[in-house]
């Protein structure tokens, strides 16, 4: 689809708000980057810089300045806004009653940051053009931390445990490189039918192989099982396609059973036996702790971040005086924040995949299906992972989120401009 055929469905060809709708898009993109190549870590004279505050920054101004030159307002994608708002409405309250209210004032503010991101993304990218290059960057700029991943283990520096390799930031945990790479790969299986070229084709299996080989080397088992449950999403989402997605995502399974070394298939196969794995037992201890909280403190919780600091007082007493994060992330958004704030957190989250399912369905009557399908397996796959870890402030999934209101917003107008034009 041409870009001006998109911009007079999407309703919004004013050459000002155009132009900050490419400033707010560049943002978008440019802090992709920043969530996953990690520059500041690649080029250390930019860490006094700010640059992932700086780029979602220029998001915002590219969203106001839309806004302030004649675009609509900002948009949250309707009643979805409901559950946006009591969910972070509910972190900014909390450290009115937190166990711990200094970390509960930070997240607060991330929490605020990450409703940004979720806005801008689902008001600027009101194109399928733009919506693909958010995604892309997202996709590719996960081959940074992939490929240091991969090195890393090679080289056999700084493993947890000797063997589970990671990288730097937010990535030193194993889990949540192996996380991200999950959302990156999944884009990339369902993004992949836009290529026409065989070497495009080619590179993107390539960066699949590359990212799927640093998720084993991450020996996380909760990716694992993500990936193959979003995989399963994807084939599911693909309706008349979905004979070749299969194809696709059983050569990617193949691959992974060939090429995963021994000691992955030891360490997944403690999920049977969990009872004898300290780290199984651990979220379960983590599991039973948050049920406690949620028991006692059902309405606000401990506090946003406040779970670890509420573990002395509702860990159950065979859990010993080492404390966990949640590892569950509905579990920890009721513990930290109440059941209210989950209630609003899943509307949010089920309002978004009901409307990727709903276009996906549609198929090549709509412009944007095969992205729809992609981001409804790489959600779906970062919250299966995310009911065996747990991070609740997290930039990943909010892009995301607003990715998908931001599809849905335009395969709506899209259907709207197809019952005009007959």
């Amino acid at each position: 689809m041409s870009g001006a055929r998109a911009a007079r469905i999407s309703g919004f060809s004013d050459r000002g708000t155009q132009f900050a709708t490419q400033v707010g898009v560049l943002g978008l993109a440019s802090f992709a980057v920043t969530l996953y190549a990690l520059p500041h870590h690649l080029f250390p004279v930019l860490e006094p810089f700010r640059v992932g505050v700086v780029t979602a920054a220029v998001a915002g101004a590219g969203m106001l300045g839309r806004w302030f030159l004649g675009g609509p307002f900002p948009t949250a994608g309707g009643l979805r806004a409901l559950g946006l708002l009591v969910f972070v409405a509910m972190a900014a309250l909390s450290p009115l009653w937190s166990v711990d209210p200094e970390a509960s004032r930070w997240a607060s503010g991330e929490a605020m940051k990450m409703a940004l991101i979720y806005v801008a993304a689902s008001t600027l990218l009101t194109t399928p053009g733009r919506i693909r290059v958010v995604a892309w960057t997202i996709a590719l700029s996960a081959c940074v931390p992939a490929w240091y991943g991969l090195q890393n283990y090679l080289e056999g520096t700084d493993l947890l445990e000797g063997y589970r390799t990671r990288w730097e930031g937010s990535f030193y945990d194993p889990n949540r490189l192996a996380m991200a790479l999950v959302i990156s790969i999944l884009l990339l299986l369902g993004l992949r039918s836009r290529l026409k070229s065989p070497m495009a084709r080619l590179a993107a299996l390539a960066a699949i192989a590359l990212q799927a080989t640093t998720i084993v080397l991450t020996y996380s088992r909760g990716a694992v099982l993500g990936l193959g449950l979003g995989a399963l999403f994807l084939v599911l989402a693909a309706g008349r396609s979905r004979g070749r997605a299969l194809v696709v995502v059983a050569s990617l399974a193949l691959g992974v059973a060939i090429l995963a070394p021994d000691r992955f298939w030891n360490r997944t196969e403690t999920i049977l036996t969990y009872e004898e794995d300290a780290s199984a037992m651990g979220r379960i201890y983590a599991w039973r702790t948050a049920e406690n909280i949620i028991h006692r403190r059902p309405l606000t919780g401990v506090g946003a971040s406040a779970f670890i600091t509420a573990w002395a007082s509702y860990a159950p007493g065979e859990a010993g005086p080492t404390p966990y994060v949640a590892h569950n992330l509905f579990l920890e958004v009721a513990a930290e924040l109440g059941l209210l704030a989950l209630a609003g957190f899943c509307f949010l989250i089920c309002a978004c995949m009901r409307g990727l399912l709903r276009v996906a369905r549609v198929g090549g009557n709509s412009a944007i299906s095969d992205e729809a399908k992609a981001l409804f397996a790489a959600i779906g796959g970062y919250l299966v992972c995310q009911q065996f870890a747990g991070f609740m402030l997290s930039f990943f999934l909010f892009l995301l989120l607003g990715m998908a209101t931001a599809v849905e917003r335009y395969a709506r107008a899209e259907a709207a401009w197809k019952e005009r034009t007959l």
